[in-house]
Formats: C-alpha cells, sequence, structure tokens
C-alpha cells in the first residue's frame, strides 16, 4: 500500500465519517475544507480509491458528490461561448501562452459570457443536502494546470460552500503550509485548510 492510500484510509476517512465531518476538515467554520495530496503520477490509482472510499461512506450514512474539475472546465468554455474545437485550433494557430491567457480569463470571469469557474463549483453543489451528511470531492484538479490557482478557488468558495469538501491535489508539500501544483508549479504558500499528505 502506498503511503497516500493509508493516509487516505486512516486520517482522511475517519474525519469523513465523523458526525460532524466539517469540524475535522479544517477549524474554520466558513471554509470547512481540506486538501488531500497525491501524486500526480498515481492519478488513475486515486480514482479507483475514489470510488471504494465513495461506497464506503455511503455504506457510512454519508452522500458524496463528486465533481470533476475538467467537466467544470469545459463548462466554463462553453459558457464564454467557446468549444473546445476552437480552443485546439487557436492553440496549433496561435500559440499555447495566448489560448493559456484566455483560458485564465475564462476561468476568473474576465472574459465575456465568462462564468467564474468558483461559481460553477458553488451553483453545482447540492444545497438541498444537510451539511453533516452530505461531502463534496473535488476531482481532476490537474486539468487547471497552469491556468487557475487551487488555492484561490478554494478561497473564492468561502462562506459561499458550506458542505465539507476535499479537494484532491496533485501534487507535493512544500514546507508546512506549501503546495507545489503537479509536482512543477512554484509553491503556493497561501492554502489555509488543513493538508492530508
Amino acid at each position: 500500500m502506498k503511503e497516500w492510500q493509508r493516509c487516505l484510509q486512516q486520517q482522511l476517512e475517519p474525519v469523513l465519517t465523523a458526525a460532524d465531518s466539517g469540524a475535522g476538515l479544517s477549524t474554520y467554520t466558513d471554509m470547512p475544507f481540506g486538501i488531500f495530496l497525491y501524486p500526480p503520477a498515481d492519478e488513475w490509482e486515486l480514482r479507483a480509491e475514489l470510488r471504494d472510499l465513495t461506497i464506503r461512506l455511503e455504506n457510512a450514512g454519508k452522500t458524496v458528490q463528486r465533481l470533476s474539475l475538467a467537466a467544470l472546465l469545459e463548462q466554463a468554455i462553453k459558457a464564454a461561448g467557446l468549444s473546445l474545437e476552437e480552443i485546439a485550433e487557436a492553440e496549433a494557430s496561435l500559440g499555447p501562452e495566448l489560448v493559456r491567457d484566455t483560458l485564465r480569463d475564462v476561468l476568473s470571469g474576465k472574459a465575456a459570457g465568462a462564468v467564474p469557474l468558483d461559481e460553477l463549483v458553488a451553483q453545482a453543489v447540492d444545497t438541498s443536502k444537510p451539511t453533516s451528511s452530505h461531502l463534496v470531492f473535488l476531482e481532476r484538479v490537474g486539468s487547471l494546470f497552469d491556468l487557475h490557482r487551487p488555492s484561490a478557488l478554494l478561497e473564492n468558495l468561502r462562506n459561499r460552500v458550506l458542505h465539507p469538501v476535499v479537494l484532491f491535489y496533485p501534487g507535493q508539500r512544500d514546507g508546512p503550509a506549501g503546495l507545489r501544483f503537479m509536482d512543477e508549479a512554484d509553491a503556493d504558500h497561501n492554502y489555509r485548510p488543513k493538508l492530508f499528505a
């Protein structure tokens, strides 16, 4: 068993099965979020583990909503009046830098017609479910690499999403509270949620 799998089962899962999952994820009542770290190369293994974890949590009386940030990225692109085909064509003809800047504007809500990523996440959370038993998993976070900082996403969800949220972060710790996204980006030290690593 890999270290991150042990952490998932022995550290994160007990918090999520507790009566008040949000309290174990964070000391901030307006930000009941936790971050689970795993090696980017283990993405497929993580997805299998999350499938099994979801089953165990639901057997324990919780409901789990799994939100793919890759799917929300695609939704944001469409909301801005673009298509994945247009993005691919633009990258081929104009270069990746311009496309990256355009996608950053889309995800931040600066582009015409764009809906910010945090708004899409907040809209997707099923608020009809009780905060005591409904968990939200943010997955496929690697799709945001070089486009949107996960720390900014969580900060912008503060006071807007009150359900316990776990962001599954492909990367590694850098110092006591810094994280390196996809093991490549410069460390981001703006994380306040509890880190599970």
